[in-house]
């Protein structure tokens, strides 16, 4: 369940702050071998065979990539770098081969994938659109909201499952959602 708390139009580009209960992520799940690669999702579930696989699906129409710890400091990081492509799901129990993750109730910054959004982030933080993923949205949101303006850190943790997520809608839609926390 999610609740719109705010939006903030910056240059024609809509950020939108959202408070959001506990999720629950199923899908396929892949760990880099090591603290400097990749994960590789090969032997992995297809993203066809997640989405006709995971139980109770509330984002059907949508495939997620969840960026598991790619936003900790990679001097000082304890775990490599792994990835979740799934769904959103009511249902913790999953078949086999459907990994859980479960995420803590938090804050999100959401901001959609558009020409605007990317031009954006060009100008701010010199990143141009690689158009086979999204992270550099990641950084445009982080680089306009944890700052004494908006007043927000980046809420990731080892424990609770709030990550940075993509979202790849089948009707063409992207967006990206990054995990903070107001700043005290």
């Amino acid at each position: 369940m999610e609740k719109i708390i705010d939006k903030v139009i910056i240059e024609g580009v809509e950020f939108t702050v959202i408070e959001k209960e506990k999720t629950i992520y199923a899908g396929a799940y892949s760990v880099a071998p090591d603290l400097n690669s990749e994960p590789n999702f090969e032997g992995c579930l297809t993203d066809e065979e997640v989405i006709n696989t995971v139980k109770d699906s509330v984002t059907p129409d949508c495939l997620l990539v969840l960026s598991i710890d790619y936003a900790l400091d990679r001097d000082i990081a304890e775990r490599p770098f792994a990835m979740l492509r799934g769904q959103e799901t009511t249902n913790p129990t999953q078949p086999e081969g459907i990994y859980v993750l479960e995420a803590e109730p938090t804050t999100l910054i959401k901001v959609q994938s558009t020409d605007a959004a990317w031009a954006l982030t060009k100008k701010l933080n010199g990143l141009e659109n690689p158009q086979w993923h999204m992270a550099p949205l990641f950084t445009l949101i982080r680089s306009i909201f944890e700052s004494e303006k908006y007043g927000y850190e980046l809420n990731i943790c080892k424990q609770n499952g709030n990550e940075e997520t993509e979202y790849y809608y089948f009707n063409g839609d992207k967006y990206v959602t990054v995990p903070v926390k107001k700043i005290k």
